[in-house]
């Protein structure tokens, strides 16, 4: 009877254990940086803003570059002809509302500058 109530007692205490280190590990991978809907759809607005203040930039082409946006930081990528226009397009991403921050990645190549 001791030995049964042991045994009992050990894999009560194995499945509580157990059942921790699985709830530790999700708790771990839930840790992983991801988004809610409503961050996913707020990230969606502001890329969808900044493109559309490129376009109405007449100095820099909507087309030449990319915009992806996670956690309100913009990060712009794409080719542009001239230095002032990757330095024009961080100032029009900058000034849009809920941009947190801004990477630019764009490259210069200069065959792309209008003459």
């Amino acid at each position: 009877m001791t030995m049964r109530k042991l045994i009992i007692a050990t894999a009560i205490s194995t499945g509580t254990l157990l059942g921790t280190v699985s709830t530790v590990t999700y708790a771990a991978d839930g840790d992983t940086t991801k988004q809610s809907a409503s961050e996913y759809a707020s990230d969606a607005v502001i890329t969808t803003k900044v493109k559309g203040a490129f376009v109405a930039d007449s100095t820099l082409s909507a087309l030449d570059i990319s915009v992806e946006t996670n956690e309100g930081t913009v990060t712009l990528g794409g080719t542009v002809g001239t230095e002032a226009e990757v330095e024009q397009a961080a100032r029009v991403a900058r000034d849009v509302e809920g941009v947190k921050q801004v990477q630019n990645d764009i490259k210069v190549d200069p065959a792309k500058a209008t003459k």
